[in-house]
């Protein structure tokens, strides 16, 4: 568990820092909508101690989340944090 918190930390921090440097309105809102399922998933994950507690939210991520929705090196960021925090899960699609 300590290793997918620790996963879904660097991707919530990615997308907090995109999201503060971002200078794509369009970006905002995806980058917003992301964050809050985010921090839907560290309260869940907090209090309930399962990965099936995020499993829905996760597949829905994966269904929406895109590999390349933001621009940049930031994109890139989110998108590889994305990819390490869903394979510590091993939720699948």
């Amino acid at each position: 568990m300590k290793e997918i918190i620790e996963k879904l930390t660097e991707y919530t921090l990615s997308l907090k820092n995109a999201l503060a440097n971002t200078n794509e309105a369009n970006e905002r809102s995806l980058l917003t909508n992301h964050l809050a399922a985010a921090a839907e998933m560290h309260a869940l994950l907090n209090k309930q101690q399962n990965i099936s507690a995020i499993e829905d939210i996760v597949k829905t991520e994966i269904r929406s989340h895109g590999w390349s929705f933001i621009s940049g090196d930031a994109g890139t960021e989110i998108a590889d944090n994305w990819v390490a925090f869903t394979d510590a899960t091993g939720i699948k699609y």
